[in-house]
């Protein structure tokens, strides 16, 4: 963080402090991108696991083509969010550690998963990742509604946890494909859309 940064949000706390609010979330552009991602990928996965004869070659172009775009637009977003201000918040430097801490679980959950897949040649245990995501990304709206004045994102963490308890119950089905995107459409892409309404303009 630059000297720049440091005196853009001390403006920027003084104005909210005069005003009596708090910094609203910053990283709602994050959530879209996920979303939207998610969604596409998964929907695109459902599609092709009804083509045996596509399946295994499509499978991995979507999740090649997922994991080459998701590291792509993190960074752009990047410098978006640093030219915002209240980026150094408390709800913003929570909201930014936990997501962080899930990025980091989930991608444990896919390497073990795909190993187990590659050395048992059961490739629906790869299923679990969407149960599993969807458990954490209850965790950190929950976590982010808590230590935020986002209060509201607290029935996104529910609805989160109860995709994430449909998905283990059905864990295997072809169609829990398309229902975990409509699930990111509804736990990651909503709440991201409305918090990229409610950030903060430049401070004048």
């Amino acid at each position: 963080m630059t000297r720049e940064d440091i005196m853009q949000d001390l403006a920027y706390a003084r104005t909210l402090a005069e005003e009596g609010r708090q910094a609203p979330l910053i990283g709602g552009a994050y959530l879209v991108l996920f979303g939207v991602l998610l969604t596409v990928a998964w929907t695109a996965q459902f599609f092709v696991m009804s083509r045996p004869d596509l399946h295994d070659a499509w499978s991995g172009a979507i999740w090649m083509g997922f994991g080459l775009l998701a590291p792509i637009g993190i960074f752009a977003l990047r410098a978006r969010t640093r030219s915002l201000p209240g980026g150094s918040s408390v709800g913003n430097r929570v909201d930014r550690t936990v997501w962080q801490g899930v990025a980091i679980a989930i991608m444990a959950v896919v390497a073990g998963t795909v190993l187990r897949s590659i050395f048992t040649d059961d490739f629906r245990v790869t299923d679990a990742i969407m149960a599993a995501g969807f458990a954490l990304y209850g965790v950190a709206l929950y976590v982010t509604a808590s230590l935020s004045s986002q209060g509201w994102l607290r029935a996104f963490a529910w609805l989160a946890w109860a995709i994430s308890a449909t998905l283990w119950f059905y864990l295997g089905a072809a169609w829990a494909y398309l229902f975990a995107a409509a699930g990111a459409v509804l736990v990651l892409l909503i709440p991201g859309v409305v918090l990229m309404m409610r950030e903060p303009s430049k401070v004048v």
